[in-house]
């Protein structure tokens, strides 16, 4: 046990360490999330729009301005945090294979990577929530943050599975900014007002969109609908797991080879 303890402590340490050291992730998390969100309230209509939230049953009436915010800040967020662990998973991967061909276990790396992303979600959410409430007065603030958490979890999730399983790191940007991109203008009430699509509400950003439109400019209670991001982060980490373990399914512990000496082998 102390020994799984200790292997668990380390594999965190690592992964903390990455993330602090990218820094391109980390000037992303400081200046583009609120120049983004600056950027929608300068230039955006301020006018008044109409649009139905299907998850929760109601309408829901807002400036177009503060609606883009929202959808905004989770395409924000989802790239950062996407970017962040698939260069996590992406930079130590090879790293990890020969930690286990030493006999480190894959659950505590693996589980490292799981630690990594709750950290960087907090961070993020916590952020992001803020920057939103200072740009007016959230009428759910804590569901917001929920929503947020869940976009954050659901494709850092996506960012891990493609560390492993894609074999470089401009696929794994490509396919990390293109499926937020196709899912955050699908799920926006201003550039999809419809809405309606056959299979939309299986995306990633489903629930939390949906929860955060909600909870910015209604009282309706909409926390469980953020949660319905979380099937997808259980999913991508079980992936990542299968996909690592079968990259490393040949691997074992060396052994010191004999060198004791067949005398009949002595001439």
């Amino acid at each position: 046990m102390k020994h799984r303890w200790t292997a668990f402590t380390v594999a965190v340490g690592f992964t903390l360490t990455g993330h602090f050291r990218n820094r391109f992730a980390l000037l992303l998390t400081a200046f583009f999330i609120p120049t983004w969100i600056y950027l929608v309230r300068a230039t955006a209509l301020q006018k008044a729009v109409t649009f139905d939230n299907s998850a929760l049953g109601i309408e829901v009436t807002a400036s177009m301005s503060r609606t883009i915010q929202v959808s905004s800040a989770l395409h924000a967020v989802t790239v950062i945090a996407g970017f962040m662990m698939f260069m996590a998973a992406f930079s130590a991967r090879d790293m990890d294979e020969r930690l286990v061909l030493a006999g480190y276990p894959r659950l505590q790396l693996l589980a490292g990577q799981v630690i990594g992303l709750l950290v960087v979600t907090a961070v993020l959410t916590c952020y992001t929530t803020v920057l939103l409430r200072l740009s007016w007065q959230l009428t759910q603030p804590w569901t917001v943050a929920a929503a947020v958490a869940g976009a954050s979890l659901a494709y850092g999730g996506l960012g891990i599975m493609a560390g492993f399983l894609l074999r470089g790191e401009l696929e794994g940007f490509f396919v990390v900014v293109m499926a937020t991109l196709i899912d955050v203008g699908l799920q926006s009430p201003v550039s999809n007002p419809a809405g309606d699509q056959r299979g939309l509400n299986l995306l990633p950003l489903y629930g939390p969109s949906q929860a955060a439109l909600a909870a910015s400019f209604t009282s309706t209670p909409a926390l469980w609908c953020a949660a319905r991001a979380l099937p997808w982060f259980v999913a991508t980490g079980l992936l990542a797991m299968l996909v690592f373990c079968l990259r490393t399914r040949h691997y074992s512990r060396p052994h010191l080879a004999s060198t004791r000496t067949d005398p009949m082998d002595v001439v």
